[in-house]
């Protein structure tokens, strides 16, 4: 769900979402175990700062989400892959 909310402050500056930040130092895992790897850690010591979305307005974010689900050419909507495909390849077409 984060990606999503982020995704919608990243796109959408006018969209009354009121964003929050919070800088932090953070270091992400890479030693070579699977079930860690990739993993994002707060370390106040050794980590990198960057910025991070601490809140959103939520009534203004679900009311967003809500009418983007509303958009038709979202391809969850699209009845089959087949459907999909020929969006993907005539991407202006309305069909």
């Amino acid at each position: 769900m984060g990606e999503i909310v982020g995704a919608a402050v990243l796109t959408d500056s006018n969209s009354g979402l009121n964003p929050n930040f919070e800088v932090k130092a953070v270091n992400v895992l890479a030693d070579g175990n699977e079930s860690s790897d990739g993993k994002i850690v707060v370390d106040e010591k050794g980590g990198k700062l960057v910025r991070i979305l601490s809140s959103v307005d939520a009534k203004v974010y679900y009311s967003l989400y809500a009418n983007k689900l509303g958009d038709e050419d979202q391809s969850a909507k699209i009845g089959s892959f087949e459907k999909q495909r020929r969006k993907w390849n005539h991407p202006h077409s309305k069909k």
